[in-house]
């Protein structure tokens, strides 16, 4: 086994050192090869030697350059130099985990102390406003290397005490020399003055600015409320307790869906999810539960929260629209009523009337026959304009209330209505699509009421000689579009000038019977759409049954 002082030696240089001297006796021991502890005495300074060469082997691999040692030095003097200690106490003292910006970090400092001393000894000399602006942009620099006011008060400590103290000063000349002292101070710190001066005022108008947003909020009439990406409740206004009854305590980092009545909880999630990809959803209601068991209707407007550029959660502006069902269900109610009120008038002119007209026709063929030919000729003139008020009455009457929307339905309706009005007008109409099967009779008969409203306005204002009436399926609503090739009209500017002269109030009561909307655009070719969208979902189950 070798010896400790020779690990790291060639196997030829420990083999030579085993081999026993000529002319020395063998060493009595227990162990065979093993020397005597009085041998081993008085061989320790050739171990000391060939420990110091072990350590010069390794400093040389590491540290190439070396000082050749002095004349008359002991053995191994001068193979580590001091400053070859210095670097490999400062390998081993730095830590593993040591950032390897540090050096930079170093440079930068030192630079920057390099730079303050010299416009400092500049200040001193007399070089006045040129050294003082280098003092602020000192400042700007240390200020934009992120570094505080106590790092650039050290740096001025050590100028301080490097170069200046180091003279020995009368006490005028040290007063004098430190007044100049503090103006070179008080201006390398003026950057750090405006941007703390910078950082109340931005920390004031944000402070402003919750408190107005926290009292909008808390005033607010709607509930306005905050969700997590995962759908709890992050905040919520008081209004809240107002309108559901509940505790705003009681759902705070609960589920919001859980608020959502069970039938509306597949959509309101497909929402969510839409406000945390980015896209803003429309304006759409949801049935929340109430306290007291009562389903309240809302109308919901949802954005995703945006903090340093990520989505972090959508924000929810939620109205209670009770009352507007209310009238809503009341406008439909009468609706309803006075479409039978027109129904039975437009039966009336048809029938009645048509039934005296028809009484009136038998009573002239009678008289006829008792008049010279002169009195039958003044009679046939009477008999041309009868036939004129059984036209007029039947046309009131179809305009009223036309007996085909009852018995064939929608899309037959309009051709008849379309025919009528391009004989009357010259106007050329078509019709593109199909509504499909049967609608609910409300929701046929505010298509149809539209429809005819949009023709007269199109004959009254539109100069257009083309309307075309397109209908399409788009999920579970049905899309109305009458488009006409007329000049067009400013939509805020007539509704100014005419007020609600345009149809578009009946339009637009019609629509909230059945939950529908309406936009008008103006087309890329001149003339106007109006696009008709209302839901028939509730239509299917009453699309195969016949109408009476």
């Amino acid at each position: 086994m070798a010896r400790r002082g020779q690990r790291g030696r060639p196997p030829a240089a420990r083999a030579a050192d085993d081999e026993p001297t000529a002319g020395a006796a063998p060493v009595a021991g227990r162990c065979r090869g093993r020397a005597s502890p009085g041998a081993r005495r008085r061989d320790r300074p050739g171990r000391a030697r060939r420990h110091t060469d072990l350590r010069d082997r390794r400093c040389r691999r590491r540290f190439p350059q070396r000082s050749p040692p002095p004349a008359g030095s002991r053995p191994g003097a001068g193979r580590l130099y001091p400053r070859a200690l210095g670097q490999a106490d400062r390998r081993r003292a730095r830590p593993r985990g040591a950032l390897r910006g540090a050096r930079a970090v170093n440079r930068e400092l030192r630079v920057l102390t390099q730079r303050y001393t010299l416009a400092l000894r500049d200040y001193l000399a007399g070089r006045g406003e040129a050294a003082l602006q280098e003092a602020y942009d000192l400042g700007r620099q240390a200020l934009a290397q992120g570094l505080g006011v106590h790092d650039l008060a050290a740096i001025q400590h050590r100028v301080l005490v490097k170069s200046l103290m180091k003279r020995t000063w009368n006490r005028e000349e040290a007063s004098r020399t430190l007044r100049a002292v503090g103006r070179f101070v008080v201006e390398s710190l003026l950057p750090f003055e405006m941007s703390h001066r910078r950082s109340q005022e931005v920390n004031a108008a944000l402070r402003e600015s919750e408190e107005r947003y926290r009292s909008v909020v808390d005033t607010a009439r709607d509930i306005i409320f905050t969700l997590s990406p995962d759908a709890r409740i992050r905040s919520v206004n008081p209004v809240f307790e107002t309108v559901t009854g509940w505790s705003r305590t009681e759902w705070i980092g609960r589920d919001f869906l859980l608020l959502v009545q069970p039938d509306d909880r597949p959509r309101a999630a497909e929402l969510h999810r839409s406000a945390l990809e980015g896209k803003m959803p429309p304006v759409f209601e949801l049935g929340i539960g109430a306290k007291s068991g009562v389903t309240i209707p809302g109308e919901f407007v949802a954005t995703a929260l945006v903090q340093d550029a990520r989505i972090v959660g959508v924000l929810c502006v939620a109205r209670d629209i009770t009352d507007r069902k209310r009238a809503e269900e009341a406008l439909r109610h009468l609706n309803e009523a006075l479409e039978e009120e027109v129904k039975r008038i437009a039966h009336a002119l048809h029938d009645e009337a048509g039934q005296l007209l028809a009484s009136v026709h038998i009573g002239l063929a009678e008289i006829a026959r008792d008049l010279p030919a002169h009195g039958a000729q003044r009679l046939d003139n009477v008999r041309a304009l009868l036939v004129k008020i059984e036209e007029q009455l039947r046309h009131l009457s179809h305009e009223l209330r036309p007996t085909i929307l009852d018995d064939l339905g929608l899309l037959p309706a309009l051709e008849f209505l379309a025919d009528g009005v391009s004989r009357r007008t010259g106007l050329q109409i078509v019709i593109d699509g199909s509504p499909g099967r049967r609608l609910s009779a409300p929701t046929e008969t505010a298509l149809y009421r539209i429809v005819q409203e949009a023709l007269t306005n199109v004959t009254k204002h539109a100069q257009a000689t083309r309307v075309t009436i397109t209908f399409m399926r788009r999920g579970l609503a049905l899309i109305c579009a009458v488009r006409d090739d007329g000049v067009g009209f400013d939509m805020p500017a007539e509704l100014a000038r005419r007020g609600r002269g345009l149809g578009l109030t009946g339009i637009q009561e019609r629509l909230y019977a059945v939950s529908g909307t309406l936009d008008i655009v103006a087309t890329s070719r001149g003339g106007t759409q109006l696009i008709i969208t209302v839901p028939v979902e509730a239509d299917s189950a009453e699309s195969d049954s016949p109408r009476g």
